[in-house]
C-alpha cells in the first residue's frame, strides 16, 4: 500500500521543524530516511502515525487521502518509535495482551504467538517491562507493531539497542515485509538497514531531498548530514 506525503508541515512554537515535506513510500519498496540528528526524522514519522498532529498537508494511503490519522493510521500501519510505547509496571505479557485486544484479537493472537517465537519473548514474558534490558524491550515494541498485521511500516531506528542476532532477524523480517507487497518507511542510521531501502531521503532544514542513486555513504554524509 503506497503512502505519499505532500507539504506535511510542524511547528514546535517559534520552531518550524518540518517546512512542506513531500515524499513517498511505494508499495512492495522500503524507503529510508536519513539526516542529522534533530532534523525532523522522528517528528515525522510520529505525525505519519498520529502520535502528534500536523500543522499542515495532506497524507494519502492507497490513494486515499488520510483525514484524521490518529484513527486511520492505526488500522494499517505498524509504528516502532525510537523511546518504548510498553507500560513499565506490566509484565510482558500483560503487554502484548493490551496490544493484541485492539482490533481482532483471535487473529493478532495467532500472529503474536509466531512473533514470540520468532524475536524468542516467550523466555522473559513473566518479567515486568521496567525490569527489561534495552534490546529486550525493543523486541517487545517491534512485536507489538508487527502483531495486528499492518500494510504499512514506520520505523524509527527499529534496530538500536538490538544485538547482531535479532539485528538479522529484523532485517529478515523487513525483507519478507516488503517482498509480500507491504510499505516501509524507516529512519536509520544503520548502514545494513540504510542498504535495505529501495530510494532514500534526506530531510534538511526541515525539507526532504530525494536522495540519488549511485552516492557512497560518505557522499550522501557530505551533502545531507555534514
Amino acid at each position: 500500500m503506497e503512502l505519499e506525503i505532500r507539504e506535511l508541515q510542524k511547528r514546535y512554537g517559534k520552531k518550524q521543524v518540518l517546512r512542506k515535506v513531500s515524499l513517498t513510500a511505494g508499495e512492495g519498496k522500503c524507503t529510508g530516511i536519513i539526516g542529522a540528528n534533530g532534523c525532523g526524522k522522528s517528528t515525522l514519522l510520529r505525525v505519519l502515525a498520529g502520535v502528534e498532529k500536523a500543522d499542515d498537508g495532506e497524507i494519502f494511503l492507497g490513494g486515499k487521502q488520510i483525514e484524521n490519522p490518529s484513527r486511520q493510521m492505526a488500522k494499517y500501519a505498524g509504528y516502532i518509535p525510537q523511546e518504548s510505547a510498553l507500560m513499565p509496571e506490566l509484565t510482558v505479557a500483560d503487554n502484548l495482551k493490551l496490544w493484541a485486544s485492539f482490533g481482532n484479537y483471535k487473529e493478532n493472537g495467532r500472529r503474536l504467538e509466531s512473533l514470540c517465537v520468532q524475536f524468542k519473548i516467550k523466555e522473559f514474558c513473566k518479567e515486568r517491562v521496567k525490569n527489561l534490558s534495552g534490546g529486550m524491550e525493543k523486541r517487545v515494541n517491534i512485536v507489538c507493531a508487527l502483531l495486528h498485521g499492518p500494510m504499512v511500516l514506520l520505523m524509527d531506528e527499529p534496530s538500536a539497542a538490538l544485538d547482531l542476532v535479532f539485528k538479522q532477524e529484523l532485517k529478515t523480517y523487513i525483507r519478507e515485509f516488503v517482498q509480500k507487497g507491504g510499505s516501509i518507511l524507516l529512519s536509520s542510521h544503520d548502514e545494513g538497514e540504510l542498504a535495505l531501502c529501495h530510494s532514500l531521503w534526506a530531510i534538511k532544514e526541515g525539507v526532504a531531498h530525494k536522495v540519488p542513486e549511485g552516492l557512497s555513504i560518505e557522499e550522501i554524509s557530505e551533502k545531507y548530514i555534514g
